[in-house]
């Protein structure tokens, strides 16, 4: 399965003993200096069958990492219903990014916002009257050991260090904008790696959440959708000898009901791209293939009104929601090329 990230015709065999580690400027990978060109995309918001063409056209454009959110309220839609087949095969979607030469990094939460309902926590978690979500509050610290003791195994074997893909793996979602318990996140560190995940760990906030979200031991990232000088800043302030990187350059913005499809001027969103590159940042592009948002999986705005959001979650990404090729995407392919080390050249 994994032959592709192996040995090429007429290389040397990757070390897997080094994995994915940040050297003051920059990230390497089994030693070697990586630059992350992420895109994410959602395997719960692609048909299955449509899996194969979404990242085949993201490595063309230059996308060297694909990273997607795990929707815990899909996993688990009651509290004694597990479903990881077909449409929710997560290992199978990781393999095929293996097969493709695809790193991958991981974000299952357990709060993953992403426009999703509850930020794809289960409903169910509400039956408990006295429930405080995102806490370490028994209820919920219960709730997450016995999904992470379904989901961590399956992901454990296709880690870098294993022979797999994932070279890291982020801790909850913008935890510093909500920020209410400040030992929440180290109890989500230690539910990972005490599972077997040992691979980079990750955070991601918006620069004013940086300090309130992340924890010892792993590389704090921002979300953003212009680099300002004071988003640099705060992020050189509370991590100053660690890489940086953009896990969320936004791409566009998700839809609601009632309001105009959002759309971000290609010109500009590169723009930021080529800012952050240039600054020999990593980024990754949210989103780069949105889909949709299936059923009744969608959230809600709640600032400063109450607003549903649509199923389509085109996000006026570089891929359409039917998976066609737009302006974003030949702008973001010429950037990229000038960038972009692949798999094949890591283990060439």
């Amino acid at each position: 399965m994994y032959r592709y990230l192996g040995t090429p015709v007429g290389g040397r065999r990757l070390s897997r003993k080094l994995g994915l580690h940040g050297n003051n400027s920059q990230f390497t990978l089994a030693g070697e200096p990586l630059r992350i060109l992420g895109g994410s995309v959602h395997y719960f918001r692609v048909p299955s069958a449509y899996w194969r063409d979404r990242l085949m056209k993201a490595k063309a454009c230059g996308i060297n990492t694909i990273t997607t959110y795990v929707p815990w309220s899909l996993h688990q839609p009651e509290r004694d219903v597990f479903n990881f087949q077909t449409q929710l095969d997560l290992e199978s979607y990781i393999s095929l990014a293996a097969e493709l030469g695809l790193w991958v990094i991981l974000r299952p939460g357990p709060y993953i916002s992403a426009e999703l309902d509850l930020g794809g926590l289960p409903s169910w978690l509400l039956q408990d009257e006295n429930m405080r979500l995102r806490t370490t509050y028994p209820g919920f610290t219960d709730a997450v050991n016995v999904f992470f003791d379904k989901l961590i195994p399956k992901i454990v074997p296709l880690q870098f260090k294993k022979g797999g893909p994932i070279i890291a793996v982020q801790l909850d979602d913008s935890y510093g904008s909500y920020a209410k318990d400040n030992r929440y996140m180290a109890f989500i560190k230690e539910a990972l790696t005490s599972r077997g995940v040992s691979e980079m760990l990750l955070t991601s906030d918006l620069s004013n959440g940086l300090k309130a979200g992340g924890v010892n031991g792993a590389i704090r990232t921002m979300k953003l959708w212009k680099l300002r000088t004071k988003d640099m800043q705060e992020l050189n302030s509370v991590q100053p000898n660690s890489p940086a990187m953009v896990t969320d350059i936004w791409s566009g913005m998700a839809d609601a009901w009632g309001d105009l499809h959002h759309v971000l001027a290609p010109e500009d969103m590169v723009s930021t791209v080529r800012e952050i590159l240039r600054r020999g940042m990593s980024i990754n592009l949210y989103m780069f293939h949105g889909g949709t948002s299936f059923g009744f999986m969608s959230g809600a705005l709640g600032i400063p009104s109450y607003k549903a959001i649509v199923p389509s979650y085109d996000y006026d990404a570089p891929l359409s929601e039917a998976g066609e090729y737009t302006p974003k995407y030949h702008l973001l392919r010429d950037l990229f090329s000038r960038y972009n080390k692949t798999v094949e050249d890591v283990v060439a």
